[in-house]
């Protein structure tokens, strides 16, 4: 949670500003996600934005798959990954690049967002399948490693942790992906964010901060890691506007506002801030790890 690389609007330019290290929890106050709407409502509008969100979303930073990829070195467990909540598939054919010997699966509850994915991934050996990170269609001990790529917020968190630990294989992997962007490091998105609150109902830049350490540890994981990592993605006027409008929560603002105002909202940001028309996003990104221990759930 894209087309093919060379297609995608956006592209990622990773300029690492702090190395991969186990740093432990960064966030330390743990918040209910905003996003208060039944799981219909919520696959709903991500079908209605697959298309948006495939050519708009940009890729995960490689190092993050580097450091996934070192997690589960000399494990002996089965070579089958499944990435939950997969959307269009941008983490799960990443997740495919970085382990090419492995048996990679999309778990996705999301009608149009599967089959923007299958459409996006044709060539590769990846397989999508119906799920939710709650209810995984998977055989007990079948899987390697399960990876939650940006969906943290949308899981009932003690629910998914059980599902994650059943399919688990002794001795495998879980690997949670948060990405946001750096707001206090730019007025932009100072600005940006703020509107967001103001006018996007139960949005909250907090929205994914949680203490994923904790949960982690508490829901029976060993070896829990934390590695964070900041980067700069190189962004347009049309790249921050097209991101923009393929999110759920921009949308909520739509939906209460208008199109033609939210996108003069934007560009008038824009405009205030980068009139050059060409910018950089400073985003951090935050890897979680754990590794099941094989005790009956």
């Amino acid at each position: 949670m894209g087309g093919p690389a060379a297609d995608r609007l956006l592209r990622c330019e990773v300029r690492p500003t702090r190395e991969w290290e186990n740093a432990g929890p960064r966030h330390h106050v743990p918040v209910t996600s905003p996003l208060h709407h039944s799981k219909s409502d919520r696959h709903q509008a991500f079908n209605e934005l697959a298309g948006a969100y495939s050519t708009a979303q940009p890729d995960y930073p490689e190092a993050l798959w580097a450091a996934l990829r070192d997690a589960l070195a000399d494990k002996p467990v089965p070579q089958v990954a499944a990435d939950v909540g997969s959307g269009t598939g941008i983490s799960t054919r990443q997740l495919a690049a970085a382990l090419p010997h492995w048996h990679i699966i999309g778990v996705e509850p999301g009608d149009a967002m599967r089959a923007q994915a299958a459409e996006d991934s044709r060539g590769t050996a990846i397989e999508f399948v119906h799920g939710s990170a709650e209810e995984m269609p998977l055989e007990a001990a079948s899987v390697g490693l399960v990876v939650a790529a940006q969906v943290l917020h949308w899981l009932d968190h003690s629910r998914f942790y059980a599902e994650a630990r059943r399919v688990l294989a002794p001795g495998g992997t879980i690997g949670i992906v948060q990405i946001n962007r750096s707001w206090p490091d730019s007025p932009l998105l100072e600005d940006y964010e703020n509107f967001l609150e103001e006018h996007s109902p139960g949005y909250s830049r907090d929205y994914c901060q949680f203490d994923v350490v904790a949960e982690l540890a508490a829901a029976g994981f060993d070896h829990v890691r934390h590695m964070p990592s900041e980067w700069i993605l190189s962004m347009t006027h049309e790249r921050f506007v097209n991101m923009a409008r393929s999110s759920t929560k921009l949308q909520a603002a739509v939906d209460a506002l208008g199109d033609a105002h939210v996108e003069g909202v934007l560009r008038a940001l824009l405009e205030q801030h980068h009139p050059s028309g060409k910018f950089e996003v400073p985003y951090i990104s935050d890897l979680y790890t754990g590794q099941h221990r094989g005790n009956p759930l």
